[in-house]
């Protein structure tokens, strides 16, 4: 059964697209973006198997802070 993407959005530091390139890779997710216009920094995950929780590690282990936005 393949799995199903989710899409996880977050508030975070992140504000050139120069930093987003400090994210590591990770085969989990598909795509990432970050909209370093928005003031919030909105990063947009599409995602088939990670966690909120495991994205908002890699995110602090980049020196970098993120909260979800709530629907």
């Amino acid at each position: 059964m393949e799995n199903l993407l989710q899409i996880l959005v977050f508030k975070a530091t992140i504000k050139t697209p120069q930093e987003k390139e400090r994210l590591a890779p990770l085969p989990a997710i598909k795509r990432w973006t970050v909209d370093c216009e928005d003031c919030d920094c909105v990063l947009r995950v599409e995602a088939a198997s990670i966690s909120k929780n495991e994205i908002m590690e890699m995110v602090r282990r980049a020196g970098f802070e993120c909260h979800e936005l709530s629907d």
